[in-house]
């Protein structure tokens, strides 16, 4: 009950301790109130351990959805930029092929000049069904322009948004048309007449967020010098209307700013054509003539160039770069007939305000997100600009933050090959992507982008170094982390960047003292087993054991069946110290293998080498019996070619490092690599006392 009254929504702290205390005698409020604050402690101590566990509960259940979040969001970028692209591609097609980019509700007005026009279209029909003196403004159309967009709404009161009357707005290639509704005089057909009309570069569409009577349907229309609000049907409309609205404005500057541009460059080719045709017939008269009589098409070139400034404004005000680029690039192609400094001066600025904002585009971190195609497009205007070397560092520095925020993602577990699998996969991948792309599309800028891969590599090399090398692990994760390392570089290799000198310069040092630590605990145990030696059978005390050990060897290629006592069916006659000291080298031939190729060839020999000087010398000064022979037999005849063949097979018999340390330096233990066979046969006459079984070692 006492939990209840807590959990109420109207709890009262003060009349709650009232209550508690209303029934207590005189001079026991005290203790009372001691064990009612004992008592809320305690469910407070109960409540937050509580709270403890259903965050530790769910906080794996949160990681893994942040990261679900963190991908999907970034396929959603990857999504949005393919899809940009594609709209691109089409758009860019269809120019190609003389099209006009159309909607779904937009068609020709007419066939030809002076036509009817499309009388059996729909969009057309709907029109002149609706709006009352719309003929008039069509018979006065291009026959290019089209309508785009049409749509009954509501207009409202601008000051209390309260709605008036219905009205028809449709939107054509160059202006906007408002019908309001009609006089309903009897007879008449049409719901609307056409109350005026505006041309697009007279208006502007804003969005109008939801506020007093204000609904998120509501349109407003700039048309100076006042403003009219509309509702839309919904915002699926409203959304058309303003990206209509715009798109129409950006078609209608281009196509004009292109219609001036071809006008002067046909008078450009008309005056070259004609002074090279003058030029034939008298050189110096033409000079004389071009000196003398004033040119009208330069003239209209620099009334051009002085109006250029402000479409550049508009393209800049709009975020319409493409454009802007390519108006500034067409006015750098005729800038020697602008001498006008305060139009170039201009012009200037505009340029440095669309660098800085292509340079934006490329540095916002959803760019990030978007793979390399979110940012590619403004690279390529910046090149188109002049800034070539900027537009490469730009990108090189956006594929850097791509590859450091997928490493950051990557968790470094107690398995370092796994981590050093997927990193390598992550920066080599990359490097090769890029090396290739920049490459292609500008080879003179090489030098920028092996820097930038040297740069990557050695990022790459370092977290290796630190979270898989210097985390001081066995012979057998070097040897594997290089050779992953290797197999990825490979990559590297066939797209032209052969960066090994780099991964040998920066991992050969960690590498050597790594394997110095390791091969130092490797020696030591084997030298305190050589002590240990008592050169007495190898009991497994089961049969079971022995088949199981059999097994062992022969995965290694040892065959030892022959070993096995006739009388004793748990022994082998070799000692434990053999059988351990086999797997171990061959482990560190197997190891060293993959490590002989990273500029520690040298130092991988004398760990060959002392290893097995170690164990020679230890079979050379043992005293002869059945074991040793038996012994000897084993190391010598199959253990140590196991091993030269493991660690280098391509060697030639003169070149092989464990053969000739045998012959050069313990000869008297030749004749046990030369006759194995002879072994074998006195393996069936060997017994053992039994005083000797019980200090035998055991497995």
């Amino acid at each position: 009950m006492e939990d209840q009254a807590l959990l109420t929504d109207n709890f009262n702290a003060a009349e709650y301790v009232k209550d508690k205390l209303s029934g207590v005698r005189n001079g026991e409020e005290t203790r009372h109130l001691q064990s009612i604050r004992t008592w809320g402690n305690s469910i407070k101590n109960s409540s937050a351990e509580e709270m403890k566990e259903m965050i530790f509960d769910n906080y794996k259940q949160f990681i893994e959805s942040s990261k679900e979040i963190t991908h999907l969001e970034r396929e959603i970028y990857q999504l949005s930029s393919l899809l940009a692209d594609q709209k691109m591609l089409i758009e860019n097609l269809k120019e190609m092929c003389g099209d006009e980019r159309t909607s779904n509700a937009s068609v020709p007005l007419y066939n030809g000049p002076g036509g009817v026009g499309l009388a059996n279209s729909t969009p057309m029909q709907t029109l002149l069904q609706k709006l009352d003196g719309v003929a008039s403004v069509l018979d006065s159309l291009k026959h290019t322009d089209r309508i785009l967009l049409q749509n009954e709404m509501v207009q409202l009161d601008a000051d209390t948004m309260q709605p008036l009357h219905p009205v028809y707005l449709v939107l054509l290639t160059d202006r906007v048309l408002i019908g309001s509704p009609g006089n309903g005089s009897a007879g008449s057909k049409f719901r609307f007449s056409l109350e005026s009309t505006h041309q697009l570069n007279g208006l502007a569409a804003v969005n109008v967020k939801a506020r007093g009577g204000a609904t998120d349907h509501t349109l407003k229309l700039l048309i100076f010098p006042e403003q009219r609000y509309f509702r839309c049907e919904n915002a699926r409309v409203k959304r058309e209307w303003l990206d209509g609205v715009e798109q129409a404005k950006k078609n209608m500057l281009k196509e004009g700013s292109l219609v001036r541009q071809e006008t002067i460059r046909g008078k450009r080719r008309s005056v070259a054509d004609f002074a090279a045709s003058f030029n034939k017939t008298n050189k110096s008269g033409l000079n004389h003539a071009i000196s003398e009589e004033p040119n009208p098409e330069f003239e209209a070139e620099a009334a051009w160039l002085r109006e250029l400034p402000n479409e550049v404004e508009a393209c800049i005000a709009q975020r319409d770069l493409d454009h802007a680029v390519e108006l500034i690039l067409e006015w750098k192609s005729c800038s020697d007939s602008c001498q006008d400094q305060n139009v170039a001066s201009a012009l200037a600025t505009c340029e440095q305000r669309v660098v800085s904002m292509l340079s934006d585009d490329v540095r916002r971190p959803g760019a990030l997100h978007g793979g390399p195609k979110a940012v590619r497009r403004a690279i390529n205007q910046l090149a188109s600009l002049g800034r070539t070397s900027h537009a490469v560092d730009m990108y090189l520095k956006r594929r850097s933050g791509g590859i450091r925020a997928a490493a950051k993602e990557l968790t470094v577990s107690e398995e370092p090959l796994s981590y050093v699998k997927h990193v390598s996969r992550i920066f080599v991948k990359d490097i090769c992507d890029v090396a290739t792309e920049l490459t292609q599309a500008y080879p003179s800028y090489a030098c920028q982008v092996l820097s930038w891969c040297c740069a990557e590599l050695r990022l790459l090399l370092s977290l290796i170094r630190r979270h898989a090398i210097e985390a001081a692990p066995a012979t057998s994760v070097l040897a594997h982390t290089w050779r992953i390392l290797m197999t990825e570089c490979s990559q590297l290799q066939a797209a032209g960047l052969d960066l090994n000198f780099e991964v040998h310069r920066l991992l050969a040092p960690a590498l050597k003292t790594a394997l110095n630590a390791n091969f130092n605990n490797i020696i030591e145990s084997v030298r305190l087993r050589i002590q240990e030696e008592r050169w007495r059978m190898y009991n497994m005390e089961s049969e079971s054991n022995v088949n199981r050990f059999l097994e062992e060897m022969a995965d290694l290629d040892l065959r030892i069946d022959w070993a096995v006592s006739p009388t004793h069916r748990a022994c082998i006659c070799i000692t434990q110290n053999a059988c351990h000291f086999s797997r171990t080298a061959h482990s560190l031939a197997r190891d060293l293998a993959y490590l002989k190729s990273s500029h520690l060839k040298a130092l991988c020999d004398a760990f060959m080498l002392t290893l097995w000087s170690e164990y020679l010398t230890h079979l050379a000064s043992a005293p002869p019996s059945d074991i040793h022979s038996l012994t000897c037999q084993f190391v010598i005849g199959q253990v140590l070619t196991l091993c030269q063949t493991t660690y280098d097979p391509n060697m030639t018999s003169a070149e092989e490092i464990l053969p000739t340390l045998l012959q050069t330096q313990f000869p008297q233990l030749l004749e046990f690599a030369e006759d194995e066979a002879a072994g074998k046969r006195n393996t069936l006459t060997i017994d053992f006392d039994e005083e000797e079984e019980d200090a035998v070692a055991h497995i």
